[in-house]
């Protein structure tokens, strides 16, 4: 993990800012492009996923002691999103709702929820918008439609 910030750090500090420049400059701080492409993932009208999360038990390790973090799963959500190009010919939907089981119980409990919003296309965090996401970083691959 290149960073010591859970994703759901980041986004309780983007909520906790008290103005619009101060939550800009919380996604820049932390916006690697694994970052923006949660933010991509989850704001893009034109990524959706193939499966529903399924019922997972919530990790009880503390923050920062688990065996996976979001950021380095990001990489890997291609093979639930419809239509990827890179993912697997013949992964079923059996196949990748356990692969997502094992993502869901791997990483922090909070992060999890984060996934489950993500693959809902709802984050749930107030002011968390497509138009500050752009504001932040202008060369996201992000339609305003």
């Amino acid at each position: 993990m290149s960073s010591d910030t859970l994703y759901s750090e980041i986004l309780q500090k983007f909520n906790e800012a008290p103005t619009r420049e101060e939550r800009v400059a919380v996604l820049q701080k932390h916006g690697d492009a694994r970052f923006q492409d949660f933010l991509l993932l989850a704001f893009h009208p034109d990524i959706q996923f193939d499966i529903e999360p399924p019922p997972y038990r919530p990790s009880v390790e503390p923050a920062g002691l688990n065996w996976a973090y979001l950021e380095s799963e990001i990489p890997k959500m291609y093979r639930f999103i419809t239509n990827h190009p890179a993912k697997p010919q013949g992964l079923s939907a059996d196949r990748q709702r356990q692969l997502l089981l094992v993502i869901l119980e791997s990483v922090h409990k909070d992060e999890a929820e984060l996934i489950v919003k993500m693959f809902k296309k709802d984050l749930g965090v107030k002011y968390l918008t497509k138009k500050i996401i752009k504001q932040a970083f202008p060369n996201l691959n992000l339609p305003m439609e």
